[in-house]
């Protein structure tokens, strides 16, 4: 109907057109001719508007090869008013191009059908995705990487599970080779470096029972994200670097003591050492013996100065019997006996000469006013 319309419309225009114009150069009215002529335009018009359009549809490329991240585009023509369709999806037709992104997601081709529909007309065609050599091989590099991301997955695993620093440098070497940056992997393996980190300083300070060693460890602890499983071990060994701490000041205490005592071996400064000794949390044989030989060299001191009593008493014996002794010499001397006679004017030492001689003290025949024999002495 509307191509009929279209076409006696068309006639009716050219006719009254000719008319019109014939009118406009002889004069005559043409009012009529201009109602005819515009009437006819407007048929012609609707009659193209009822007129069916005829569809079109061509794709430029039935083959499409996609770029290294496996996107390919369909591009083509289609009528105007068509309703364009791929793999079921509409598309947008501007002016009478329409183009459509394909991402294919494995290595295989795909067959993409195109479709545009205008009424009762419908036209399809097909077109062939292809994947390109750098989307296969970006293919097998994501292949590749997920496969290394299990690897890293269990290699980070095991390395939380049991934190050593071989476990640690293998899944950190593992993550590197990774081609891309994985947050979540990247912050598992600074939380695992600082706990190696931490467990090495406290094992460190356990060994050394060290105030600088414990000081190190503790400052660790206190700037860790994970300080909290490492409370109960870090008071643990603060405990004992104080029991360390106190129990070396005890030592030097009797350290202290004992040389003192040697120094100076007394009776007060053997008890003091020895209850310095006494208070250390465990036995020191060296110490002890040590202790001992002070007490051995008192005692060696006591039996010397006894042994020196001794001679001191014997020889102030010695000097009074030797005091004595002089005296009742110079007794003796002073009670001196000589010999005289009763006539006699001398006194002898012997028998000198004739006459009746007896004995009298030196101090009797002095008094006697006797002189002393020029022979006899």
């Amino acid at each position: 109907m509307g191509i009929w319309i279209s076409l006696i419309s068309f006639i009716a225009v050219i006719v009254s057109g000719i008319s019109l114009i014939i009118a406009v150069v002889k004069r005559r009215p043409k009012k009529r001719l201009g109602y005819i002529l515009g009437g006819s335009v407007i048929l012609f018009i609707a009659g193209a508007i009822l007129s069916p359009s005829s569809l079109s549809l061509a794709v430029i490329s039935p083959e499409v090869e996609t770029d290294g991240s496996g996107k390919a585009t369909i591009e083509g023509e289609a009528t105007t008013d068509a309703v364009l369709t791929i793999n079921g999806e509409t598309v947008k037709n501007s002016n009478g191009s329409f183009r459509y992104t394909v991402h294919l997601q494995d290595d295989n081709e795909q067959n993409v059908v195109v479709k545009a529909v205008l009424k009762d007309q419908k036209k399809e065609q097909e077109v062939l995705i292809k994947p390109s050599k750098e989307f296969v091989a970006y293919l097998e590099a994501e292949k590749a990487e997920k496969e290394l991301t299990k690897q890293v997955e269990t290699a980070l695993a095991l390395a939380e599970a049991d934190p050593t620093q071989k476990n640690y440098d293998e899944a950190a070497t593992l993550v590197h080779s990774l081609s891309k940056t994985y947050e979540d992997y990247d912050q598992r393996l600074s939380l695992l470096q600082d706990h190696i980190q931490i467990a090495s300083a406290l094992e460190k300070a356990e060994q050394s029972l060290s105030r600088t060693d414990l000081e190190t460890a503790t400052k660790l602890v206190a700037a860790s994200a994970n300080k909290a499983n490492f409370d109960d071990r870090l008071t643990t060994l603060q405990t004992k670097v104080a029991e360390k701490e106190a129990h070396e000041k005890l030592q030097a205490q009797a350290v202290k003591a004992v040389e003192k005592a040697e120094a100076e071996p007394t009776e007060a400064n053997l008890s003091a050492a020895t209850s310095a000794i006494a208070q250390l949390p465990s036995a020191n044989e060296g110490l002890t013996q040590r202790a001992e030989a002070v007490r051995q060299t008192i005692a060696e001191q006591e039996r010397q100065l006894a042994k020196a009593e001794q001679e001191r008493q014997a020889a102030a014996e010695q000097q009074a019997n030797q005091a004595s002794q002089s005296n009742q010499d110079t007794s003796n001397q002073a009670e001196e006996y000589v010999m005289i006679t009763k006539t006699g004017a001398k006194y002898h030492t012997h028998k000198c000469g004739n006459g009746t001689y007896f004995s009298v003290t030196l101090s009797e025949a002095l008094s006697k006013g006797l002189t002393p024999c020029k022979k006899c002495f």
